[in-house]
């Protein structure tokens, strides 16, 4: 497979350069070992640190104050975010879907927002996928129906797999670009009421080709605030409270 170093390199280096800038790095509380009401699992974009994803942690706190009254986690998924690709992405996806379905094994009762930026939206995207579409994880396990059916939110920003003509794409991205890799068109239809996928112009992870700090505008543009919103609505309809 195809990896694409001088893109990669780029994002790593446009995720560096915010803690360089003095951005806040917040610790994520451990994943709790009983079962909670909702369960957020958020994958990193490349570069970003294990503990406290500079755009998803605080995503992720957002989620769990609107879903207040309900027992809530944040869990950052365990892989490595580096620029190889090929073993990086796929030990996320692996990871992402045994999480999954060991969870929803112990705790059926258990709903689940995923949350993921570049490299980490490529991973869960990737594992919500057939084995036969994935570039990343072909070997891993398929999500188990009982773990798919909890899925309540997929909230994805400047990912790896852009598909243009997706219907739950969001943004002011050009239609006629997509990432370099995208996804088989309708691929993830069987989730398109619970996705919300972000991406803006000239993104050059998902709009290819692009530019580097549109990559970073997620940051500053709100839509983590709105797909928190909908993450949280999803949840509370799913529940019905």
């Amino acid at each position: 497979m195809r990896i694409f170093p001088s893109r990669a390199k780029a994002a790593g280096l446009a995720c560096a350069a915010l803690a360089a800038a003095g951005a806040v790095v917040a610790v994520a509380p451990p994943a709790q070992a009983a079962c909670a009401d909702v369960s957020i699992i958020s994958a990193r974009g490349t570069g970003e640190p294990q503990e406290g994803s500079w755009l998803l942690q605080p995503m992720g706190e957002r989620i769990r104050t609107g879903l207040t009254g309900l027992n809530t986690t944040y869990t950052e998924l365990q892989y490595p975010a580096r620029l190889t690709f090929d073993t990086s992405a796929t030990e996320g996806v692996t990871n992402l879907v045994r999480l999954l379905n060991t969870s929803a094994q112990e705790c059926p009762d258990q709903r689940y927002v995923l949350l993921g930026y570049s490299q980490g939206g490529g991973v869960v995207g990737d594992a919500l996928l057939p084995n036969g579409q994935r570039i990343w994880g072909k070997n891993a396990p398929q999500v188990s129906s009982a773990a798919s059916s909890r899925i309540a939110a997929i909230v994805m920003f400047g990912e790896m797999r852009f598909t243009a003509s997706d219907p739950f794409n969001v943004g002011d991205f050009d239609p006629n670009k997509e990432s370099i890799r995208p996804r088989p068109r309708g691929a993830l239809n069987a989730y398109a009421d619970r996705i919300r996928n972000y991406c803006v112009a000239d993104d050059f992870v998902c709009q290819d080709p692009g530019s580097t700090l549109a990559h970073l505008r997620y940051f500053v543009n709100g839509m983590p605030r709105d797909g928190a919103d909908f993450a949280v609505s999803k949840v509370r309809a799913a529940l019905g409270r």
